[in-house]
């Protein structure tokens, strides 16, 4: 688990290509012996290439390795899928990715994953945050001063909240502007509030969809068994936390993947189940992407 290793600067909108880009041209850019040349080539400063490592791990689009030369970001498929097909995450679908990998990954971003799956209500204040995510570290036996949680509240809000004159159409430096602000999945409710908002069948790709509930139940999906639609919808790590869908919305979704012979969908004794079958589901990234290329 951690806390502030972006050193306050949340994800914003252009980094994730910056990220790509350095990688492709170096993959070791971002090792500390580096870190002169990585500002030269990046043209940030010296913490925000730190914050750059950090978030390419975070979002799961690299893990590290460590080599005698140094530390080496290690593409994960989702990286190549977006270098190929989105490079500027223009797309609703890459920014989904994005976010569904912070929202698990409780590792590397344990205020994303605590608030998309541990927190039970769709709003909350700093306040709340600052005294569940605080107390969340301590049984999880690490302990932090309430002001550093303060901050990681912050970097997590700006990531999917912009100041209210932010429009991306207009601003000159689209560095300031949040990476997930598109999505509007986290967003203000008042003065002091802030609401996880549903997220609609419109605004999730099925591709995207079915992809993520294969992925998240992978032993399942890849030997062919079923699972509760309940499942999906109310444990930990799963769409119906990290998206915030309604039952009756996902349904529509299923149904319109079995159309397309992703899945099958069974109802025994009142209880939906969705089963996989022999089908490329990490496959799915790219051909939704392909798809809306043609």
């Amino acid at each position: 688990m951690v806390v502030n290793k972006h050193g306050s600067f949340y994800m914003r909108s252009g980094w994730g290509t910056k990220i790509i880009q350095a990688i492709e041209e170096d993959a070791m850019i971002f090792t500390p012996s580096s870190e002169q040349e990585a500002i030269d080539n990046i043209g940030l400063g010296r913490v925000m290439i730190r914050a750059l490592r950090y978030w390419s791990n975070a979002m799961m689009l690299t893990h590290e390795e460590k080599e005698q030369g140094g530390i080496r970001l290690v593409p994960e498929p989702i990286y190549y899928s977006i270098l190929h097909h989105d490079l500027y995450f223009q797309r609703q679908g890459s920014l989904l990715l994005m976010h569904r990998n912070l929202a698990l990954n409780e590792e590397n971003a344990t205020a994303w994953y605590w608030l998309f799956n541990e927190w039970k209500q769709n709003t909350i204040t700093k306040e709340a945050f600052v005294d569940g995510f605080h107390l969340f570290l301590s049984v999880n036996g690490m302990k932090v001063k309430k002001a550093a949680v303060e901050k990681e509240f912050n970097c997590l809000k700006n990531t999917y909240i912009g100041d209210s004159k932010f429009d991306k159409n207009s601003i000159m430096d689209e560095d300031t502007y949040p990476f997930l602000a598109p999505l509007q999945i986290l967003k203000k409710n008042g003065k002091n509030a802030y609401e996880k908002r549903s997220l609609t069948g419109k605004e999730v790709p099925l591709e995207i969809l079915i992809y993520a509930i294969a992925m998240d139940n992978v032993d399942d999906s890849s030997n062919g068994r079923q699972i509760n639609i309940d499942k999906v919808m109310e444990e930990k790590r799963q769409i119906g936390k990290y998206f915030g869908m309604k039952y009756s919305k996902l349904l529509e979704l299923l149904v319109e993947a079995e159309n397309k012979k992703y899945i099958n969908l069974n109802n025994n004794f009142g209880n939906r189940f969705i089963e996989f079958i022999d089908y490329d589901y990490a496959g799915l990234v790219d051909k939704y992407y392909v798809d809306k290329e043609r």
